[in-house]
């Protein structure tokens, strides 16, 4: 039985990693913030190891999983502490919290978020020593909260998308479940495997995506074209400059501009490693979504 230790079990991606990990057959170890515990869900509490203490955490573990969120000093400096305990301690592979689209084709500016996880991955190839980093990428959650919520890509109450540019990048979206599937497979796997590892539910064009949404809803969906790629550029640096405080203001966008422009778009995907696995389309979980709300 292998030993997994999982940062980040309260929130909604990393209780579905504890599940995934757990229905393996893994002794699951979850460390957590002082305080925090009572965020566990409860049947996840009852069999993990819980610890609140980093010194020792990573002792007879095969391989860290984080799912963790926050600033800098959480994706950067926090993760980079967990890596250097995996290495004192032996462990094979660490799974950062690199959860998105292909961060790696931005540069610098073009998404803070993105930033720091670059930055992570960039001084954790200089002191992972042994232990493998591998980063799961897996495009846009593709969930109410994320693809129908934060994103402002649609709106489903009132049956509208917002495009700028031509819309005919690919474009990948994957749900926390599926995502959550696939890194406690990778978190078992004794095989390397590469530094990033892609999948997706979907690989759409953001036109795609549109009649997806259609035939799941079944409604139009109204394509408001809000300008070019230029303009969207525009509207950020517009937005930053009037609201820098206000993250929600020119965040989303960030993230928009990086799926449209085609610059966090994966060359290729894994989902073939694990097949296993059947990742749910953008179709399907509407119409699930629709069969549950009846």
């Amino acid at each position: 039985m292998k030993t997994i230790l999982l940062v980040g079990a309260t929130g909604n991606l990393g209780e579905l990693i504890a599940r995934a990990l757990l229905d393996k057959g893994v002794k699951l170890r979850l460390l957590v913030r002082s305080g925090s515990r009572a965020k566990l869900a409860l049947d996840v509490a009852a069999v993990a190891e819980i610890v609140e203490d980093e010194v020792g955490a990573c002792d007879g573990v095969d391989a860290v999983v984080s799912a963790i969120q926050g600033g800098p000093e959480t994706i950067i400096d926090a993760q980079l502490r967990w890596l250097r305990a995996a290495r004192a301690a032996g462990v094979r592979r660490f799974i950062p919290s690199s959860f998105s689209f292909n961060f790696f084709g931005l540069a610098d500016g073009e998404n803070f978020n993105s930033d720091w996880r670059r930055e992570f991955a960039r001084r954790a190839d200089e002191e992972r020593g042994a232990v493998e980093v591998v980063h799961v990428l897996n495009g846009c959650f593709l969930d109410t909260g994320v693809l129908f919520g934060f994103l402002g890509a649609i709106n489903l109450d009132q049956n509208e998308a917002y495009l700028w540019g031509d819309g005919n990048h690919k474009m990948q979206f994957t749900t926390y479940a599926d995502t959550a599937a696939y890194t406690a497979e990778v978190a078992l796997t004794d095989a390397p495997l590469p530094r990033e590892f892609c999948v997706a539910g979907a690989s759409l064009t953001f036109h795609e995506l549109v009649s997806e949404t259609e035939a799941g809803l079944e409604r139009p969906i109204t394509v408001k074209t809000l300008g070019t790629l230029a303009d969207l550029d525009a509207e950020i640096a517009r937005r930053l400059q009037a609201e820098p405080s206000n993250v929600f203001a020119w965040l989303p966008l960030m993230y928009w501009r990086g799926m449209l422009n085609g610059k966090g778009q994966f060359e290729s995907l894994m989902n073939t490693q694990y097949p296993a696995i059947h990742p749910v389309g953008v179709r399907e979980y509407l119409k699930n979504m629709a069969a549950v709300n009846a």
